[in-house]
């Protein structure tokens, strides 16, 4: 299963819910690794929607099942890993603002202002969606929990699995 190297523990984890023998191989982006499929040099992709959509409309590739907790609104006939059968996979992609750690709490939050105003802005909240990519509020603590929450499992999969440096 092809993917750029941020989804090899994605891949991993579905290795092991699947109790599947799935080798991970790394492409440097999901172009290439879709060509790699186009082409039939390898037999699956594991990639974030919007990269392989027009690929996935135009019917040249085929989506299997979608690694987020809900189906994707794209794909509304495409199950989740979930609804597969494997009720602990989730895998969402996600981006988020961070600021260095002795940031004055007064300019965090201001910061925090600007980029929740901008996200509920139409125009970007149009942007995101035609990626179909989303605005989620999370901030605070909430937010550096999800991180931990993150990392902690991130890094049981990594010291599980015995990953090297590629």
């Amino acid at each position: 299963m092809a993917s750029t190297g941020i989804f090899q523990v994605a891949i991993e984890q579905l290795k092991r819910a699947a109790k599947a023998n799935i080798t991970f191989l790394p492409y440097p982006g999901n172009a290439p690794a879709a060509n790699a499929l186009l082409g039939n040099h390898i037999t699956s992709l594991f990639a974030v929607y919007p990269t392989v959509a027009e690929l996935v409309k135009s019917g040249k590739l085929r989506a299997i099942a979608a690694a987020s907790r809900k189906r994707i609104a794209a794909l509304p006939d495409v199950p989740t890993v979930i609804e597969s059968g494997y009720s602990d996979y989730e895998v969402e992609s996600w981006s988020g603002l961070l600021a260095p750690a002795k940031t004055p709490a007064q300019d965090v939050s201001q910061l925090a202002g600007f980029f929740t105003m901008a996200l509920k802005a139409p125009e970007i909240t149009a942007k995101l969606a035609a990626q179909d990519s989303y605005a989620v509020h999370v901030c605070g603590a909430d937010f550096a929990a999800f991180i931990r929450k993150q990392y902690e499992e991130t890094g049981r999969i990594i010291r599980e699995s015995n990953f090297k440096a590629q």
